[in-house]
């Protein structure tokens, strides 16, 4: 009773708070305040962007308020920059659109960013698309679930002259699962953080110095992943990619979540910081 009794204070701080409120006033768990206990199925929230969208900057906080407010270890973030506002020009020349954010903007039918989507919920019934207000409303209820899988990770082994990152896993079915999804792919992501590099804000002025997060950077499975047995309770996997010549490895995490291919929704996720 008292860590719901928790919950709902920092949610009605959540609900009430705005998107044009500064950064540095936004609601940041420390050490000393107690976190969000979640049952310990994760959220994925993939958070569509580009250099040149002046609205992503606001959407990029409220993802970040979020994350503070559940943790870290239950809300992933996967900043996907695709899309036209996501090229370059003379006052952006960094964009980092991606093969794999181009195929899901594309074959999701994106139309602009700054959207979501929410652990991809929604699919069927063509609401997939979730703007950054429909997030907080989502995720609460969400991280009530039970989690029907888990999926730990670790670095395997690093070749820095050929940068080649290699990352093992195993998936295990839990107990509380209500029956696996015939058709369940994993997918398998890199991402990046404290890249800094100009950004469009909000009254249209250019902040040279802006810091990217949580930045797609490619993909060890492809856009789609790849299919898993798990009938079997359990799944072993080994996965490689390069890392761009640009990567801060250190800066880098891996980012591993299962879906069903058969409607996308993610069944469970899981990051791991690179050391």
């Amino acid at each position: 009773m008292k860590t719901r009794f928790v919950l709902c204070a920092l949610l009605a701080v959540a609900f009430w708070s705005c998107d044009t409120i500064p950064e540095d006033e936004y609601l940041l768990i420390d050490d000393s305040t107690p976190t969000y206990q979640g049952t310990g199925h994760r959220i994925l929230l993939e958070e569509f962007t580009g250099v040149k969208c002046n609205n992503c900057p606001a959407a990029s906080l409220e993802a970040k308020r979020l994350q503070s407010i559940f943790g870290k270890e239950n809300v992933i973030i996967i900043g996907i920059h695709a899309g036209n506002l996501a090229t370059t020009d003379e006052k952006h020349p960094k964009a980092f659109n991606t093969p794999e954010g181009t195929e899901l903007f594309n074959f999701f039918q994106l139309f602009g960013v700054p959207v979501g989507f929410v652990n991809r919920l929604d699919y069927d019934e063509g609401t997939i698309i979730k703007a950054e207000g429909d997030w907080r409303n989502i995720i609460p209820s969400e991280l009530e679930r039970l989690p029907v899988a888990e999926i730990n990770l670790i670095e395997d082994s690093y070749n820095a002259g050929t940068r080649e990152l290699t990352v093992n896993g195993l998936i295990e079915v839990l107990d509380t699962a209500d029956g696996i999804p015939a058709n369940t792919n994993i997918a398998i992501y890199l991402t990046e953080n404290n890249i800094i590099s100009p950004q469009t804000m909000g009254d249209k002025s250019v902040n040279e110095n802006y810091e990217h997060n949580h930045v797609l950077r490619g993909s060890f499975t492809g856009t789609y992943g790849e299919s898993v047995d798990l009938s079997g309770g359990s799944a072993n996997f080994s996965e490689s990619i390069s890392l761009p010549q640009d990567a801060v490895k250190e800066n880098c995490e891996v980012v591993a979540f299962i879906y069903n291919s058969d409607n996308y929704e993610i069944l469970q996720v899981n990051a791991l910081k690179l050391n």
